[in-house]
């Protein structure tokens, strides 16, 4: 289902890309998690297959990498003959196999870091990338309502802040249900009760907040009205068009209306992802810097 996926940047999706040749050799889901490691490796170890090669030249670097790990994930009965299980081993090779079983001292593990990837790194690339998302998605929505860009990327970071909370939720999703039900008017109430950013009604969800909590406060009321939609989601079994129907008390067009916002908004936080990702030097992080 579109909505129930996990979130997706254009670093992941190059990766995915540049792992398809590797498909065919892959024996379970940890060779290819092991396979996507060495493409990362690849990329962020070599600038140049973003500046210059193609992703298929990258694909070709992580092959390599593959190639010299493949052995040690060849099914257990092609590495061992049947027979040889029920032999008691030699007492060498019982010591050389308890060494492998034990863990790595702290001092062996900092000093040899997996494939050389920068984790760090990696957490700075992903964090400029979701920066210029919601910078786009911000400017978006400035131009085409005509409000301050300042408002608009504070309830943006809302729902970024609270979607990251949940499991599988879209922020898109949660900026295009404020837009539809308030247009982004925090102190909006309508004739029924419902209030804020999400049109929250307090008397069918006081359950959700505390006495003290208003729902004019949009912190406040993007959690309660992201709590009421994973409610209805979860009693739709996921079914997004059933939970948004319900949120908007059965309004015709409402789910439509909502999905393709959200569709909208994610393909232009994903144009906004790739040129910033496809920028020269991208990859080169504090290396180039320090290097001189």
């Amino acid at each position: 289902m579109w909505l129930w996926r996990p979130g997706l940047m254009t670093v992941k999706k190059t990766l995915s890309n540049c792992t398809k040749p590797l498909y065919r050799k892959v024996h379970d889901r940890t060779f290819a998690f092991t396979a996507a490691i060495c493409v990362a490796g690849s990329l962020l170890a070599s600038p140049g297959a973003w500046a210059g090669e193609s992703a298929g030249a990258a694909a070709g670097v992580a092959a390599e990498q593959v190639a010299t790990l493949e052995p040690a994930f060849q099914p257990l009965e092609q590495t061992r003959p049947a027979d040889a299980w029920l032999e008691p081993a030699p007492l060498e090779q019982a010591h050389s196999t308890t060494a492998l079983l034990e863990p790595a001292s702290p001092e062996s593990a900092q000093s040899e870091p997996a494939l050389g990837i920068d984790l760090a790194q990696v957490k700075d690339l992903a964090s400029i990338v979701d920066e210029a998302r919601k910078k786009a998605q911000v400017e978006y929505l400035s131009e085409k309502l005509g409000q301050p860009r300042q408002t608009l990327h504070q309830y943006v970071e809302l729902a970024w802040k609270e979607a990251s909370r949940r499991e599988g939720l879209a922020p898109e999703l949660l900026i295009a249900i404020m837009q539809k039900e308030s247009v982004f008017r925090p102190k909006v109430q309508n004739r029924y009760g419902a209030q804020g950013l999400m049109q929250v009604v307090r008397r069918w969800h006081s359950d959700k907040l505390h006495k003290s909590e208003s729902l004019f406060d949009p912190a406040v009321n993007v959690r309660v009205g992201t709590d009421i939609l994973e409610e209805y989601l979860e009693s739709y079994d996921g079914n997004l068009w059933k939970a948004l129907a319900k949120y908007s008390g059965n309004s015709s067009g409402y789910a439509k209306t909502v999905i393709n916002e959200s569709r909208k908004l994610e393909r232009v936080a994903d144009t906004a992802a790739a040129q910033v990702a496809n920028a020269p030097g991208f990859f080169e992080g504090d290396s180039t810097e320090n290097a001189g």
